[in-house]
């Protein structure tokens, strides 16, 4: 009989901490030893042989001297670290405290924070806030920044549509008041302020329990009731959907006392709801302020944009309509509206979107100042580069006067010299020295004539068309201070001051599809040449041209760079990528250019 025919498997395991070997049960007697134990279904015997019983019994007694030398190693490790304990709670102490520091560092490079100015003067002016869960999710170019001030209004009330972001303005806001008084670095403009905070306290969220027999309206209450108890000047308390969870006027009436009672405590309250009667009371009462969540009505979706100030609407209608309601439906629900808070919501929605339109002007106000600080920097330097050719030019000509004035006294030395020799009347010799003297000072004279008297001058009047040097910007004269050289100018949407000797004159054309938002222009080519220039040198111009050929309408042009070594190529690139105008851009094709130039799309 063979051993594989005995054994149930080739291996050797263990039972109580002895080895033994799975004999098949009907084979149990063909192996001479001790039986241990047996599988759950009986197929298999595990039984240790006689002849390894002496083994066992010595692995076993190895195994009980091993345990008693590892207690021995504890119980002297254990001593050795007792009488160390205390510079070993220093060492875990100080360990702690590094390895705090450096994942503050390390958090602090990963969100780009700044740490705020903490102020006693209960001013807030949060800038450029990003919710710091949201922004390690979803990175920094998809998180909306969120801005917030107050110094006085100690009560905002927040309102918009479902799914806006009302509940991401509490948390964040709650978020970096702790994480800031905490000493960790938070998402946010580095001028930013914040007071220091005693507590935080909110209502977010529904604890309602069946054991404790609270519904969701009285879990709000019993928190509200908590926060109104302990509240002080030094509370920020954040509720969300104050008001809920029961009859609307009722609900509303005790937000209001609520918040009056929060605001006679001076603590800092934001809050967010959908009753509209609170809207009107935060714009009439002393010290509420509304806030609101903006809503693009076009595309039926959030922008998650935080506005202050303005109150703002629910959309329900909207949102119902963009989910998928019948008109039908929605007709039928706004006849059972009511009809002055169909006509308040009718105003908000109109006042967002002049909001809007205004923000978007304002927007492009700033981009045509931008552009004209340019200018006036361009001009500035252009003045001095100016000024000291003028200075150089009249310091060589007084060097050159100063030499031909030499050279017509060493002249007239000489002939007065020669009269001399020729023994002359002193009468002559005194008449030829007049008539040199005379020679000198209107030779003199000349020369120190102010060098704006060497060059003709344009004359400027009201009414006269003209063109700023060294740009596209050009008007009519409206006013001229000439006593200060300045002129003011009529672009069409703007007056500008302007020196007068930065003026030309120029024929008044009339642009195609103006824009009054903006200056006239005239881009002469769509396409600009910049090779064998420094990098540093060609930043302004390209900055220029894209804002030009953007107010000339020109929807592509071109910038020519040359191959080179490519570290022209790569900041005209790196220019064009910051450039909010430019919509992209990418090298020409092989046979317009290849890698020497590039084109550009413009928005």
């Amino acid at each position: 009989m063979s051993d594989s025919y005995v054994v149930q498997e080739e291996y050797i395991t263990q039972r109580d901490g002895r080895l033994v070997i799975p004999i098949k049960a009907e084979h149990k007697r063909h192996v001479k030893g001790f039986i241990h134990s047996e599988s759950n279904t009986g197929q298999t015997v595990y039984i240790e042989p006689e002849q390894t019983l002496e083994l066992n019994n010595e692995i076993l007694s190895l195994s009980f001297a091993e345990k008693r030398e590892i207690e021995r190693i504890f119980k002297e490790l254990t001593i050795v670290i007792g009488n160390n304990s205390q510079i070993l709670r220093l060492a875990f102490n100080a360990i702690t405290d590094l390895d705090i520091i450096f994942a503050n560092a390390k958090y602090s490079m990963e969100v780009i924070g700044s740490f705020p100015e903490i102020n006693e003067s209960r001013i807030i002016n949060i800038m450029d806030a990003r919710h710091p869960i949201l922004l390690k999710k979803i990175g920094r170019e998809k998180s909306i920044p969120l801005n917030f001030a107050f110094e006085k209004n100690n009560i905002t009330i927040i309102t918009g549509p479902n799914a806006g972001g009302k509940t991401v303005v509490l948390k964040t806001l709650g978020l970096i008041a702790l994480l800031v008084q905490s000493g960790i670095h938070v998402p946010v403009h580095p001028d930013s302020e914040i007071i220091f905070f005693e507590s935080v306290m909110l209502d977010i969220g529904d604890e309602q329990s069946l054991e404790d027999d609270l519904s969701t309206f009285s879990s709000h209450l019993r928190n509200i009731n908590e926060i109104i108890t302990s509240a002080n000047e030094k509370t920020l308390i954040l509720i969300d959907e104050i008001g809920t969870g029961t009859d609307p006027s009722e609900g509303t009436a005790l937000a209001t006392s609520f918040l009056m009672t929060l605001q006679k405590k001076h603590s800092i309250v934001i809050a967010t709801t959908h009753h509209g009667n609170l809207k009107i009371i935060a714009s009439e009462m002393e010290g509420f302020q509304n806030a609101s969540m903006e809503y693009d009505l076009e595309n039926l979706a959030p922008t998650y944009k935080f506005r202050q100030g303005i109150p703002g609407s629910s959309y329900a209608f909207e949102v119902a309509s963009k989910i998928g309601f019948e008109k039908y439906t929605i007709d039928l629900a706004k006849q059972y509206l009511d009809t002055n808070k169909n006509k308040v919501e009718n105003f908000i929605v109109e006042l967002e979107n002049k909001s809007m339109e205004l923000t978007k002007k304002l927007n492009q106000l700033e981009i045509e100042n931008a552009r004209l600080s340019g200018l006036t920097s361009l001009y500035e330097r252009e003045n001095k580069k100016l000024k000291e050719q003028k200075e150089n030019i009249l310091k060589d000509t007084k060097q050159k006067a100063e030499l031909f004035l030499m050279d017509i006294n060493s002249q007239f030395e000489n002939t007065i010299k020669r009269i001399k020799e020729n023994n002359a009347e002193k009468n002559i010799i005194k008449e030829e020295k007049e008539k040199i003297q005379q020679i000198k000072q209107v030779v003199k004279k000349e020369f120190e004539l102010p060098i704006e008297n060497l060059i003709k001058k344009e004359i400027f009047e009201v009414n006269d068309y003209v063109k700023i040097k060294d740009s596209g910007t050009t008007g009519e004269i409206v006013e001229i201070d000439n006593q200060k050289n300045i002129a003011t100018i009529d672009t069409g949407s703007l007056r500008i001051k302007v020196k007068i000797r930065s003026l030309i004159h120029t024929k008044k054309t009339i642009p195609k599809n103006e824009n009054p938002l903006f200056f006239s222009n005239n881009l002469s080519s769509s396409t600009l040449d910049i090779r064998g220039r420094k990098p540093e040198d060609i930043e302004f111009e390209i900055i220029k041209f894209i804002d030009d050929a953007y107010l000339s309408n020109l929807k592509n042009v071109e910038i020519i760079h040359g191959k080179g070594t490519g570290v022209l190529r790569e900041t005209v690139h790196l220019i064009l990528k910051n450039h909010e105008m430019v919509k992209s851009f990418s090298l020409e094709h092989a046979d317009f250019g290849g890698a020497g130039a590039t084109h550009v799309d413009l928005k």
